[in-house]
This record gives structure tokens, C-alpha cells and sequence, in this order.
């Protein structure tokens, strides 16, 4: 009876019974994590959850168990000598374990924001760039890992913290213009100005199709020579900037025609309207319309005013229309004017 009584209150017993206790939690935990929460996760329309719960289990679960053994080693009195390094050592598995877990959400995170930016990047390059970003991430993760570490083993870590300060800047000076083009790039991704495919025309008057969006730079396909417009990020992005492909792909063009003096207006105004109607790509709703603007020095001068399905064919739809134009003006006897000049000689 007494060697029970000591058992059951023997430090060695309530060591044993923690740790099972933790163990229990740290099974039942991830039984709920495979078996119940990923089926949850897989009825939802995004896979991260599903990523998340698939990856964190077993971490979660070694957590867990290092936790009860922290505590275990603590109950028990035989082990006061080894107890500050085992506790230390515990502890830099428990750092190392939750720096890949703060590493995981965070390229995670990353992957799945660049996911939604496919469209603006394309996808090789938010392959490039989920490649880039995870190294990178995983590299300060490790940096401050061993940060962490040395600091908890005892060793001053000041000195090295200053001088990592003092390298990054340095190379932040250095580059300073690359890591401008890169934050640039990084705003260009966020904010979906445009997407690969757009037609866009800059500041300087250069227009072009969007071919790349890159983290440095932005690639443009020249519409007037057909050659590649390299643009740096952080130019882009101070710049104003015209995108036919936004908020709609239809395009509201606007063309001016003269006729000349004497004739019939409003003969005209159906013949543009019927010509309009006969062009596939001009749309019906809202409908084109005509209007007569001015009279001017040589001819009468009608605005028409049509939308285009699609502001790639802008400049097909306007030669369509302005060739079939002019033919069935000149078949209905309606004069394209030239300029002209009348000159009175005064005789003496």
C-alpha cells in the first residue's frame, strides 16, 4: 500500500501522466485535422484551407509533444542539471518548428495573391514569381530562425543584427533603383491597372499590347512598328496611362466627314446611319448616330458617332466604315468636297 501511495505521488508518475495527457491532445487533434476539418475544407470553393490543414497537422502535432515533455521534464526533480539545456534545446526545435509554420501561411499567402494577379502577370510569370518570393521569404525566415536561436543559447547577437542593418542598407543604396522598379511592380501586380493583352497607350504617345508585367519591368508590344517597349516599374506607375481594355472592351469612336455644299442633309444623315448599320462589329445598342456640326469653309461636316464590340478593331472597323462610306455617297450623288480657293483679278 505505501509503494503505491509513493508511486501515485512520485514526480516520475505525474511526468508519465502529462505526457500522455499530451500526447492524447496531440493525437485527437490531428485525427479532427485529417479526418473532419479537411473534409470541411474540401466542401469550400478554395483550396487554401484544404493546403493549410493538409500541411499544419503534423507540425501542430510535434508541437504539441514538445510541449508536454517541456512540461514533463519540469515535474520531474532528478533531471535539475540537464533541465536548462534540454529546456534549451526543446525550445530551438519549437522555434525552428514555428518558423516553418509562419514561412508556410506566408508563401501561402503570397501564392494565392499571385493566383487571383494570373491574369495581370500571365502564368509563367506568376510561376517565376512565386518561385522568387518563396526563396527570398525563406531566406529572411531562415536569417531571423538563427537569430532567434543564438539569442536563446546565449550568444550576444547585437553586433550581427547591426551589421545585417548596416549591409541592407548598403544594398538598398546600391540598389535602390532596381528595388523601386520592383515595388513598382509589385503596386502594378496589386492594383490591376492592366492585364497581358490590354491595349494601352502611354504618357509619350506610344501605344502597344501588353506582352509581360514583370517585377523590374513592364514589356509593350509597339502598335506603330511592331517592335518590344521595355518600360521600368517605377516609371509605369507615375504615369498616366490610357487602357482601351477598361472598364469595358467596347470602344466609342467618333468620325468626322464632309460633304459639300448643297447637299441634301438629311439624305446624308441615312445614308452614314445605313452604311453604320451595314458593319458587322459597330454595335446596335446603344445605336450609331449622326450629326451635323458645322459649315465649314469647304464642306458641310457631319460627327458619326458609333460603339465597336471590341477596341482591337478600332482601326478595321473605321476603314470599313469610311470606305463603304464613301462609295455610297458618291452612288447617291452626294459630293466629297476638296478644298478650293476662288481668286477675283481686278482689272485696271
Amino acid at each position: 500500500m505505501d509503494f503505491l501511495t509513493k508511486l501515485l505521488t512520485s514526480s516520475l508518475l505525474k511526468a508519465i501522466i502529462v505526457f500522455v495527457v499530451f500526447f492524447a491532445a496531440a493525437k485527437l487533434l490531428y485525427y479532427f485535422i485529417a479526418h473532419i476539418a479537411i473534409k470541411w475544407a474540401k466542401k469550400t470553393r478554395t483550396e487554401l484551407d484544404d493546403i493549410i490543414l493538409s500541411k499544419i497537422k503534423i507540425p501542430l502535432f510535434y508541437l504539441i509533444i514538445l510541449a508536454g515533455v517541456t512540461t514533463a521534464i519540469n515535474i520531474l526533480p532528478f533531471l535539475g542539471y540537464y533541465k536548462p539545456l534540454l529546456s534549451k534545446i526543446i525550445a530551438s526545435i519549437i522555434l525552428a518548428i514555428s518558423c516553418y509554420l509562419a514561412a508556410l501561411f506566408l508563401n501561402l499567402l503570397i501564392k494565392a495573391w499571385l493566383s487571383r494577379a494570373r491574369e495581370v502577370v500571365g502564368k509563367t510569370r506568376q510561376m517565376d514569381l512565386v518561385a522568387v518570393s518563396r526563396k527570398m521569404l525563406n531566406l529572411v525566415v531562415f536569417v531571423l530562425l538563427i537569430i532567434f536561436i543564438l539569442n536563446l543559447w546565449g550568444v550576444k547577437v547585437t553586433a550581427l543584427v547591426a551589421s545585417l542593418g548596416i549591409a541592407g542598407l548598403v544594398i538598398g543604396l546600391a540598389l535602390q533603383t532596381t528595388l523601386s522598379n520592383m515595388f513598382g511592380g509589385i503596386t502594378l501586380i496589386a492594383d490591376k491597372s492592366f492585364k497581358i493583352g490590354d491595349f494601352i497607350q502611354l504618357e509619350t504617345g506610344e501605344a502597344g499590347e501588353i506582352i509581360d508585367v514583370g517585377l523590374r519591368s513592364t514589356r509593350i508590344k509597339s502598335f506603330d512598328e511592331g517592335n518590344e517597349i521595355i518600360i521600368p516599374n517605377n516609371l509605369l506607375i507615375n504615369s498616366k496611362i490610357i487602357n482601351y481594355g477598361r472598364p469595358q472592351v467596347n470602344l466609342k469612336r467618333r468620325i468626322k466627314i464632309g460633304v459639300a455644299y448643297g447637299s441634301d442633309i438629311e439624305k446624308v444623315k441615312r445614308i452614314l446611319l445605313d452604311c453604320a448599320g451595314k458593319i458587322d462589329k459597330i454595335l446596335k445598342n446603344p445605336p450609331p448616330e449622326v450629326y451635323f456640326m458645322e459649315m465649314a469653309d469647304f464642306s458641310l461636316n457631319f460627327l458619326v458617332v458609333f460603339w465597336i464590340s471590341n477596341y482591337k478593331y478600332r482601326f478595321l472597323v473605321q476603314d470599313n466604315f469610311m470606305s463603304l462610306a464613301y462609295r455610297e455617297l458618291q452612288n447617291k450623288g452626294i459630293e466629297i468636297p476638296f478644298p478650293t480657293r476662288t481668286i477675283y483679278i481686278e482689272k485696271k
